[in-house]
């Protein structure tokens, strides 16, 4: 039987360049599975990928979709663990936008019961890179006086959210208006507009006067350059996102080689945990989900033959949620 799925045979604005078209998906060789797609979403690594961004490590065509839930339609030989209704996270690689994605086995991860479909869709990327980042310079530091950029973002407010259960209040940035509804949270300690000329001085103020110990930066550019050059002696600057569409400069850190600036994927420490390792904090992270620490809002959903209305959504209105595909 041929069904649906969304691709891209060339680099560009995902809207312009990804279609949907019929396919036949393969029998899982040894190791592999099909996962029938239930939901995926819409992020901003799906449409920077498919803009062409990381050309060097992209092969068209692509079936785009890092994030999704689904439920295990048919195994391969030799692969144990795994049965055959199994709903799974199918994760580590490309796909999830389409109905039936083939994936390895070793990548399908347990969903926690209580989950949504909806949550489960959302429990992976913007939930773990916020886990991981915390984990990482966080939780090593006493009580670290920390700064937020892109605050008013979903992974903005999820981060602020995870550190309050931490007993650590950041500061937040945002490039508008600081008085947004979706900021009146008392997890920020102050959220602050990099409108105002003044923004770097009072970031060291609110932060003791001495800067910020970690800085969790979505922007990069000049705003990331200025959080850098601002973080106290031994300090570290997380960069995970290009917002601004510019890259800190590379002489940053010979600037200030008192403290760490380092550039966080995602991708990096999936594909290095062990299966153990990754089951945990993916169950960890669902738990948040259903907390709702970790919890994503939605805007609406689409199905996949409506692939370049989801798409524009996601980039039109990114600030009233998550884009939902139901393929």
């Amino acid at each position: 039987m041929r069904l649906y799925r969304a691709i891209a045979r060339s680099f560009g604005p995902a809207a312009d360049v990804v279609e949907v078209e019929r396919y036949q998906p393969p029998t899982p060789g040894a190791g592999e599975v099909l996962v029938r797609m239930t939901a995926a979403t819409v992020n901003p690594s799906d449409l920077v990928t498919i803009s062409g961004a990381y050309r060097s490590r992209t092969t068209l065509p692509l079936v785009p979709g890092f994030e999704g839930v689904g439920v295990v339609d048919r195994l391969g030989p030799g692969v144990i663990g795994l049965a055959v209704g199994d709903r799974v996270l199918p994760i580590g690689t490309a796909g999830a936008w389409q109905e039936v994605k083939p994936t390895e086995a070793r990548w399908c991860f347990p969903v926690r019961p209580e989950l949504t479909d909806e949550q489960a869709a959302t429990a992976y990327i913007n939930p773990l890179t916020a886990k991981r980042m915390i984990d990482e310079q966080v939780l090593v530091r006493d009580r670290p006086r920390v700064v937020v950029n892109a605050a008013g973002s979903a992974i903005g407010l999820m981060l602020s959210r995870m550190l309050r259960r931490l007993g650590v209040h950041p500061v937040g940035l945002v490039r508008g208006d600081p008085d947004r509804p979706e900021l009146a949270d008392p997890a920020w300690s102050a959220v602050l507009s990099t409108a105002r000329p003044d923004w770097p001085e009072e970031v060291r103020r609110l932060t003791g006067g001495q800067g910020p110990d970690v800085v969790f930066d979505a922007v990069g550019g000049e705003e990331g350059e200025r959080l850098a050059l601002g973080l106290r002696a031994g300090g570290c600057l997380l960069h995970y996102g290009l917002l601004s569409g510019r890259p800190l400069p590379f002489d940053l850190p010979a600037r200030r080689p008192d403290v760490t600036i380092r550039l966080f994927r995602l991708r990096d420490w999936v594909h290095v945990a062990d299966r153990a390792e990754l089951r945990r904090a993916l169950d960890e992270v669902g738990g948040l989900v259903l907390g709702g620490e970790a919890a994503s809002r939605v805007q609406g959903s689409f199905p996949l033959a409506d692939i370049t209305t989801a798409i524009r959504r996601s980039v039109d209105r990114a600030r009233a949620g998550k884009v939902i595909i139901t393929p």
